[in-house]
């Protein structure tokens, strides 16, 4: 206050006497405006302290309540997780993926791509009279020769199929069948074989075809080409074989219980042996190779479950053999295999 200024008692009125009881002094207009607090700043606009439109400046803010604590740690309902039931519950819950099934429903594919091009290539074959037993004997030939070169049975089944395809088509001298045979085999290596295992020509010749030149196995090469349209992509008995054979397992998984040693892969290399051998035969070669290696699977499971129909008539249905086919096949293959 100013010097001199007189603060007044409460016991004092308004002129400085004592006041009546019970009413409150008057203060001077000097001491109010000692008492009263600082008048606040004004607040500035919110273009100026905001960056934002509609944003309350910090000095305003200061002077509000603060909201309670428990609210500013709670969480909104809406972000609270949910079961994913209860958030969607008209999704379907996921179904299990049978891989067997998948299985099956891929060999049945392969199935019939294999028939279909077996149909479109198929050529019954009646071999000439004066050839019979020279088949016979040029094919177990080829088949008793040791595989140093470590083809695949891929291969020489490919090979036989190449040779019955192609005498099948056109008439060949008795003395041509073993070149034959010898460039079948040339050509199944070159389709089958990775590049690195093709062995060279003298040495291929060497060992399955002493006594041909280079150039003549080339010159027949190119005459069996010629012949077949150059289409060797052929289905050969040995694709339907191991199609059935897997087929058989997948859909009858006890059969692997009487496998030797459970190993279908040394069960397939056995049946294999026994394909072939019936290759060999002349009078198996107006069959199908479809048929021929139906045939030879259900034998198998008739030796293994006589009494097991149910696979046998499924594999009918499904290899599309008639039983006009699949009779006199069934009895070839019996003659053929006793020498086996």
């Amino acid at each position: 206050p100013p010097s001199g200024a007189h603060l007044p008692t409460p016991s004092e009125g308004p002129e400085g006497g004592p006041g009546a009881p019970g009413q409150r002094p008057e203060r001077s207009p000097a001491a109010r405006c000692f008492l009263l607090p600082p008048r606040p700043r004004a607040a500035s606009s919110p273009s100026k302290c905001g960056r934002f439109p509609g944003s309350r400046p910090p000095e305003a803010a200061s002077l509000s309540k603060p909201p309670p604590l428990a609210k500013t740690l709670r969480r909104p309902a809406a972000q609270v997780p949910q079961p994913l039931q209860q958030l969607s519950p008209s999704v379907p819950r996921p179904v299990p993926c049978d891989s067997r099934s998948q299985d099956q429903r891929r060999l049945f594919v392969r199935l019939q791509l294999a028939q279909g091009r077996e149909e479109r290539q198929w050529r019954g074959c009646q071999l000439q009279p004066e050839i019979c037993a020279a088949f016979s004997g040029v094919v177990q030939g080829l088949l008793r020769l040791p595989n140093i070169f470590h083809f695949s049975q891929a291969t020489f089944n490919l090979a036989l199929t190449i040779f019955s395809h192609l005498l099948a088509s056109v008439k060949v001298n008795k003395k041509l069948l073993h070149i034959i045979m010898v460039t079948s085999l040339r050509l199944a290596v070159k389709v089958n074989e990775e590049e690195e295992l093709i062995p060279h020509v003298k040495d291929f010749i060497k060992h399955y075809g002493s006594g041909y030149s280079p150039s003549e196995l080339l010159r027949m090469e190119l005459a069996i080409l010629d012949r077949l349209h150059w289409d060797l992509y052929l289905a050969t008995p040995l694709d339907f074989l191991t199609l059935f054979h897997a087929l058989v397992v997948l859909s009858w998984p006890q059969v692997m219980e009487l496998l030797p040693q459970r190993n279908p892969s040394l069960h397939v290399a056995s049946l294999t042996r026994q394909l072939q051998h019936c290759m060999a035969g002349h009078q198996l070669l107006q069959f199908k190779g479809s048929t021929l290696a139906l045939v030879i699977i259900t034998l198998e499971l008739e030796r293994l479950r006589p009494d097991c129909c149910t696979p046998i008539s499924d594999l009918l249905k499904k290899a599309q053999v008639s039983m006009e086919q699949y009779v006199p096949c069934k009895e070839l293959v019996r003659q053929q295999l006793r020498s086996f």
